[in-house]
């Protein structure tokens, strides 16, 4: 009555081999993307690191950033200060719809360089 249970064993085998190989390609796509990742982080940092003493590069920068730093201050004195004194408002104005996304890229920008540097330094 027992007889076939040594047929069970190649059965189970071959199911847990199935199962094994899945989950084995599964594992191996996420490292790959992990992977991927990881290096265009450090290809992202090399060229930030690469570009970081070039002169004209940096006053380049510089003058795409200051004018969207200081707006992006003044709004944020028009927004936090005004409710206490009024008469102090600078009113600045809005980009026009065709650089309008210059703002958020600068901060971005500014916000990742902080991000890779923190990064860096652990």
């Amino acid at each position: 009555m027992l007889s076939w249970i040594p047929l069970l064993g190649p059965i189970i085998q071959g199911l847990s081999s199935i199962f094994n190989g899945f989950f084995n390609e599964k594992i191996q796509l996420s490292a790959t993307a992990a992977n991927k990742e990881i290096e265009e982080a450090k290809v992202s940092a090399q060229i930030i690191q690469t570009t970081n003493d070039d002169v004209c590069l940096r006053i380049m920068r510089d003058c795409v950033i200051l004018p969207v730093a200081i707006w992006t201050m003044l709004i944020g004195w028009d927004t936090i200060i005004v409710h206490h004194w009024p008469t102090l408002m600078w009113h600045p104005e809005k980009y026009p719809d065709s650089v309008a996304y210059l703002p958020y890229v600068v901060l971005v920008f500014l916000f990742g360089n902080i991000g890779l540097n923190m990064w860096k330094s652990k």
